[in-house]
């Protein structure tokens, strides 16, 4: 048996995945790109990782950047997320919404999380790298505890942005049937 690029690709379009923006040190101020791989991979040491195209433009900036900042993004980061995930798209322009870190990395305002860290490893692994990332820090926003009903995330106003079918969703979107296709 052999899997394709295409059936590969196709099935990994029917996986929805959190949509983040990482952002590293280049050699002309921060670069940065969209990714929907980053994963948890330890809690003790806190450990992530996600993974670069090699040939992406911010690809090498990023992987050899001392520090990184993940943002995990919200519903309401959708045009951000676009703009990173297209190259050529706008990137740190005063219009987007960009704080300063205390490492000095620019972060999203208002992202569900913010992870900062070291770039501890980089492994070659096909067309791509996947990078791990030693956690020192991080930040959650606050949740909306006005629309929670019993104190947990149940009525958590930070709607995650997903990422699947080559579409930007919320997870209430994915429940919703497509009128054109059914249930």
């Amino acid at each position: 048996m052999s899997a394709s690029a295409e059936s590969f690709k196709a099935a990994f379009r029917r996986h929805p995945a959190g949509v983040a923006i990482v952002v590293g040190e280049g050699e002309d101020g921060p670069v940065g790109i969209t990714a929907s791989s980053v994963a948890s991979v330890s809690a003790h040491p806190p450990i992530l990782s996600f993974s670069l195209s090699r040939s992406g433009s911010s690809a090498q900036a990023i992987a050899g950047s001392p520090r990184v900042a993940v943002m995990l993004l919200t519903a309401d980061h959708r045009p951000l997320a676009e703009s990173f995930a297209r190259s050529g798209g706008d990137r740190f322009t005063p219009d987007q919404p960009w704080l300063t870190s205390p490492d000095a990395l620019p972060v999203v305002d208002g992202a569900a999380a913010v992870l900062h860290g070291r770039v501890s490893r980089v492994v070659p692994a096909g067309d791509s790298w996947l990078v791990l990332v030693a956690v020192d820090d991080v930040v959650l926003a606050q949740r909306d505890t006005e629309h929670d009903t019993d104190g947990t995330s149940g009525g958590d106003a930070l709607q995650p942005l997903v990422y699947a079918d080559r579409r930007w969703w919320t997870p209430a979107e994915l429940r919703r049937p497509d009128p054109a296709t059914g249930p």
